[in-house]
């Protein structure tokens, strides 16, 4: 449990580092962790039988001088009863995550169509017993945070490793891509890093975006692909966005990525929503009305994760309190979480966020000396929202970027001039003025 004290901290920590974070304890504890970011006003100690209660068992406290040393190979995963169970990851390949399937994965207009694409590719991958099957290969899955790209991701080699074991699955996410690539260069062992990646049967990058506007990493990731591609082996990849709107990702890659399936996931509508909060709810033992439910779908628009929290805070007031959930309670208890089909706050910081996690970069970026085409034209973005949504001067905008003013006009002047000329520079911005208005 990830206690808040500020609501910046919670979008941070959601949106950036939770996953990074659950990877990091699977890895010292042995088996997978839910991480659960709550209010500071919440008794943690209070809010821990809440957890029990999903989990259904308290682990013992792990001992880290018994783990291995970090980098060292991980040993076999053995079932505590000694039967064999889900099929065990293989050294170096990505740990098992048996909650994500596609039994669970809930199927609506939206998400029907990647979930088809899937399901085919995980019953029949592309490879050399199979190497005529180039239909879905690449599959490229693509919608915004949230949405279900990595249930898939999961439930796809949940579903090979029963089937297929003896199969070779890699899992990385894009930027551990890059950072795997350059830590290979600096040890000069680029020859392992090569070796993994090209060796396997299967490979699924998750946020391959994030390889954009890296050369070497680009160069790299071309030759594993056509290695990989040639030698029948299933690539799958999801991003944000589809390959054509991926800013600085070279045309040679664009047009690979676009070689087999592309699917897009758009967020739930109402019906969806419902069926998602209803699953969330029966499988964490909490009881909702159906006025409840149908209340929280009409209201709580954004993605899948923030329904998952809405049923999780429920739940846990529920609990605390001894009370049944009401549309009152249930309005009350999250309002941070709805919009109610009101705006937002429109803040600096959410402006600079929102900016940021479109264009795969950080804040800092924004704010930084880097100069790449992507980070350029993320500015120019920034520096014109800032000016429309905000009350900001020039100047102003230019102390928060750390840019004299010449420099803060020329970015202005720059989108003013390529909006109505170019369409993509037009979406953008109608896009990141939806979504920063909430």
């Amino acid at each position: 449990v990830v206690v808040c004290d500020m609501p910046y901290k919670y979008t941070i920590l959601k949106n950036k580092y939770i996953d990074s974070i659950a990877e990091a304890l699977a890895k010292v504890t042995g088996f997978a962790v839910e991480i659960i970011i709550v209010d500071k006003t919440i008794d943690p100690a209070e809010y821990a039988k809440y957890v029990n209660s999903i989990i259904g068992e308290v682990r013992e406290p792990v001992n880290l001088a018994d783990q291995p040393q970090v980098g060292a190979p991980a040993p076999e995963p053995v079932p505590a009863d000694g039967t064999t169970g889900a099929p065990a990851a293989k050294p170096g390949q990505p740990a098992h995550q048996g909650e994500y399937t596609f039994d669970n994965f809930i199927v609506g207009s939206s998400n029907k169509f990647a979930h088809a694409a899937s399901v085919a590719v995980a019953n029949e991958p592309t490879c050399k017993s199979n190497a005529d099957n180039y239909t879905y290969n690449p599959l490229f899955i693509y919608g915004s945070s949230g949405l279900g790209k990595t249930h898939l991701l999961y439930a796809i080699i949940n579903r090979i490793r029963e089937t297929r074991p003896e199969l070779k699955i890699v899992y990385v996410k894009g930027e551990e891509f890059t950072n795997q690539m350059v830590d290979s260069i600096s040890r000069k062992v680029p020859e392992q890093f090569r070796e993994k990646y090209r060796g396997a049967d299967i490979l699924l990058i998750d946020d391959v975006q994030f390889i954009a506007g890296r050369d070497a990493t680009q160069e790299e990731f071309f030759h594993t692909f056509n290695a990989l591609y040639e030698d029948h082996k299933q690539i799958i990849l999801t991003s944000d966005r589809p390959p054509r709107d991926i800013k600085t990702l070279e045309d040679r890659l664009k047009t690979r990525f676009e070689w087999g399936i592309t699917a897009d996931i758009q967020p739930p509508d109402a019906d969806l929503r419902a069926a998602i909060l209803k699953k969330k709810a029966a499988s964490m033992n909490i009881e909702l009305s159906n006025d409840v439910i149908n209340f929280l779908a009409e209201n709580l628009k954004s993605n899948n994760r923030q329904l998952e929290g809405a049923i999780k805070k429920l739940g846990a007031l529920s609990l605390l309190t001894g009370t049944p959930i009401t549309i009152e309670i249930a309005k009350n208890s999250i309002a941070d979480l709805m919009t109610g089909g009101q705006p937002v706050s429109v803040t600096i910081d959410r402006i600079l966020e929102t900016v940021a996690k479109k264009y795969a970069i950080t804040v800092e970026d924004l704010k930084g000396t880097k100069r790449t085409k992507e980070i350029a034209y993320a500015r120019h973005i920034a520096v014109y929202l800032l000016r429309k949504m905000t009350d900001m001067s020039l100047p102003q905008i230019g102390k928060l970027l750390k840019r004299d003013h010449s420099t803060i006009i020329s970015s202005l002047k720059t989108v003013e001039k390529e909006l109505g000329a170019s369409t993509q520079t037009d979406a953008d911005v109608t896009e990141l003025m939806k979504e920063i208005k909430g």
